[in-house]
């Protein structure tokens, strides 16, 4: 435009100015609409988080994994205690578990046990499951006791109590190991993590050649006559 074209139109500059911010708020309404539309649909469409008093009861009595000292791992992964408030699966004792971040297949992880009376008890684990997490086998002192898939499709989930059955223990320097063996077909990218949230160690259970023991002494008399004769509903049962 020539200076005479300018000359005739005085208010073209202020004209273009006024359109310009008009633009330029038209996009700002638009930016801040969209905003608002795309967190309605997240708030919609996203997970809900599951009041705390629906996800079940908190594990009790567990010796906590974060409590086990590391005797070694077989590289540089990490292996931390992640908070667990914010998972809507399930509760873990202390809202937390420990978290094995960057593991491979083959990977590994030894902890040490508390001390105790050496002898056979009960052992159980608590660990955890989700999308990206591998399959898992236990060994204690160097015996397997037990692989766990810990593929999980609803999330972060605590797997509950793993009872491992009768296991014998030293008493001192006791062992458990968790090796990451395969994953999960659909187990979803890093593939191999896995969490722990405790273990339980107990008295084992009364072998049942023993209950029957104690069952057929307290069924004597006193004055020494068995009680229940042949066809009596108080029969001791006999030993295989």
């Amino acid at each position: 435009m020539s200076e005479q074209d300018k000359q005739q139109e005085p208010g073209a500059g202020a004209h273009n100015r006024i359109l310009d911010w008009a633009e330029a708020g038209l996009w700002a309404v638009l930016l801040v609409v969209g905003t608002m539309v795309g967190l309605e649909v997240l708030r919609d469409t996203g997970p809900k988080t599951r009041p705390i008093a629906e996800r079940g009861p908190v594990p009790t009595g567990l010796i906590e994994a974060e409590d086990l000292p590391v005797i070694a791992k077989s590289g540089n992964f990490t292996f931390w205690l992640q908070p667990s408030s914010a998972f809507p699966g399930g509760r873990w004792s202390k809202d937390g578990h420990m978290f094995a971040q960057n593991v491979k297949k083959g990977d590994w992880i030894e902890l040490r046990l508390p001390e105790r009376e050496p002898g056979i008890h009960q052992l159980s684990l608590f660990l955890t499951k989700s999308g990206d997490y591998g399959i898992v086998t236990a060994s204690l002192n160097g015996t397997h006791i037990g692989t766990f898939d810990l593929w999980s499709g609803r999330g972060v989930v605590p797997t509950g109590e793993l009872d491992v059955g009768e296991v014998e223990l030293r008493g001192s320097d006791d062992v458990l190991r968790l090796a990451i063996d395969a994953t999960n077909i659909r187990a979803t990218m890093p593939f191999y993590q896995f969490g722990i949230d405790g273990i339980r160690i107990r008295e084992p259970a009364p072998d049942a050649g023993d209950e029957d023991a104690e069952n057929e002494a307290s069924a004597t008399p006193a004055n020494g006559a068995e009680a229940g004769g042949e066809g009596s509903d108080q029969s001791p049962s006999k030993e295989q």
